[in-house]
């Protein structure tokens, strides 16, 4: 269960299973919300389990293998 629980960002890293960089990639690019009071930047719990729940990979239908292009005949 998650609270509004301020963590920082080797914490968020932790919990994500991803490294320090992916977080601050994400909050770079404006994907995750962070907070800076002083110099240690926060992200709220329930911010990075939105985040990490964006993240989600769909299943792809595959489709039928491309045709073989056949040698080209030099005349």
């Amino acid at each position: 269960m998650t609270r509004e629980n301020p963590i920082t960002m080797d914490e968020a890293a932790k919990m994500a299973r991803c490294s320090y960089h992916t977080i601050h990639r994400a909050i770079k690019k404006g994907e995750l919300i962070a907070y800076k009071p002083g110099k240690t930047v926060l992200v709220m719990e329930n911010d990075l389990m939105a985040w990490f729940r964006s993240k989600k990979i769909h299943a792809v239908k595959i489709g039928r293998p491309r045709r073989m292009l056949k040698p080209s005949v030099d005349r």
